[in-house]
């Protein structure tokens, strides 16, 4: 080979790396500036503009994730006094009336995975619904 082509594939090969690593630094610098990050929203206390507030949606019972052996489950926490809860499942949608600010509900479950949605109605307009996802799982012991 002459000295011209080996010095043309040489040159050739350094400015291929040059320009592969530069475009890859650019997109990683061009993604990381899309990616902002949010953080998650206080949940102490709720408050409206008008300087009311309202107290946040908090379920002590069952955890997320629960495995049960009985197809009937208890709902326990706290929501806003005079809300509206409703709590909605594939078989099965509650509503209830939540007049002390506490609650304890009774639930029924299906057989496996059990995706269930509670959401909470304020009765102040002015809020807006808070919402919770959870699964649970029912197993039978007799299976």
């Amino acid at each position: 080979m002459k000295k011209e082509t080996i010095t043309a594939i040489f040159f050739g090969l350094l400015f291929g790396a040059i320009l592969a690593v530069f475009i890859s630094l650019k997109s990683k610098d061009i993604e990381l500036s899309k990616n902002k990050v949010i953080a998650p929203p206080k949940e102490k206390s709720l408050t409206n503009l008008n300087g009311l507030e309202m107290q946040p949606l908090e379920i002590s019972e069952p955890a997320n994730n629960a495995i049960f052996e009985k197809d009937i489950i208890r709902f326990k926490g706290t929501a806003a006094k005079d809300s509206l809860i409703v709590i909605q499942s594939p078989i099965k949608d509650l509503a209830v009336k939540n007049t002390q600010g506490k609650f304890d509900l009774e639930f029924p479950l299906a057989l496996g995975e059990n995706s269930i949605k509670i959401v909470i109605y304020p009765q102040e307009k002015q809020f807006r619904p808070q919402e919770k996802y959870m699964k649970v799982y029912y197993i039978d012991s007799e299976l």
